[in-house]
């Protein structure tokens, strides 16, 4: 049954399904005072929560305490310091300019992509509401800014690569920050978008695992109030509204998956063999079935916007 009552912040349509109540943990239930739902949207299929959420500031930064970008082994460290080189030398492939490159990392967080981009002699900034940059990412050359994406005066025009990775999901406003970055983008500029993939067949697995164990009222759709807090799910047919409703070109989507994740882990651990047993194959099931986890979409802003 459809119900019309907030209008969705990805595509702004005002028919959606409700799916379920979402998890809670320990830190967000002490501040929960609403009656959340998770919703489908009837227009663009991407998923959001209702009524909005209000959290203060800080409320949020207790959700994502320091201990968010823990946990990282060498191997996955590594696994992901060669998938964001293949990324940007994607990314560059698409800008017809012998200029220097201007990049702009969004969401910084440890600034890992602050600190590839500098490596290659770019003009390299980051902004985001905290500073969790390691050391390195600290380096002089590399213009760093604390402080909310939609509230900061940037120039406009000016960037030729624009990097939002593991962003889009968090924020309220998804809307406005790909009509804000397409005023930031050089005509010809590309941006680089990574979110998760909430009809992929590891949710509905998930969806199987909470009937199971009688919390079918729970939904396997975004996790708003749980680590990792997505308070946004995307499908391809959503991503793909985001991007066109604001004039933009969806040069390459695609649907991707982190691999052979137990590796890891400590063989002798628990988790090693949950994730090669369990998780393994369906992350290989999930591929072949072009259902996998993750988008990676490169967008580009044409020479006539």
């Amino acid at each position: 049954m459809a119900n019309k009552m907030r209008t969705c912040p990805i595509c702004n349509g005002t028919d959606y399904t409700i799916l379920g109540k979402a998890r809670y943990n320990s830190i967000s239930e002490k501040f929960i005072t609403a009656d959340y739902r998770v919703v489908r949207c009837s227009q663009c299929t991407g998923y959001h929560v209702t009524p909005p959420i209000t959290f203060t500031d800080e409320q949020w930064s207790a959700l994502y305490h320091d201990e968010y970008f823990a946990g990282q082994s060498e191997w996955l460290l590594k696994k992901r310091s060669q998938e964001l080189k293949q990324r940007l030398d994607f990314a560059l492939s698409l800008i017809d300019s012998d200029n220097e490159i201007h990049l702009l990392d969004i969401g910084t967080g440890e600034g890992r992509t602050l600190i590839e981009a500098d490596r290659r002699g770019w003009k390299t900034t980051g902004i985001d509401v905290v500073d969790n940059r390691i050391a390195d990412a600290k380096h002089e050359s590399i213009h760093f800014i604390k402080a909310k994406f939609l509230e900061y005066p940037l120039p406009l025009g000016a960037y030729d690569i624009i990097y939002l990775d593991s962003v889009l999901e968090h924020v309220l406003q998804p809307g406005e920050y790909i009509a804000r970055i397409k005023e930031l983008l050089k005509p010809g500029g590309v941006l680089f978008i990574a979110v998760p993939n909430e009809d992929s067949l590891f949710n509905d697995i998930r969806k199987i695992a909470y009937r199971l164990t009688r919390q079918s009222e729970i939904t396997e759709k975004i996790k708003p109030f749980d680590s990792p807090y997505h308070i946004i799910g995307f499908t391809e047919h959503s991503l793909n509204s985001i991007v066109h409703s604001h004039g933009l070109y969806l040069h390459t989507l695609r649907n991707i998956g982190r691999k052979m994740n137990f590796l890891g882990e400590n063989i002798f651990s628990r988790m090693f063999w949950i994730k090669f047993l369990i998780l393994f194959p369906i992350e290989i099931l999930g591929q072949l079935i072009n259902r996998d986890e993750y988008f990676e979409a490169y967008v580009k802003k044409m020479d006539n916007n």
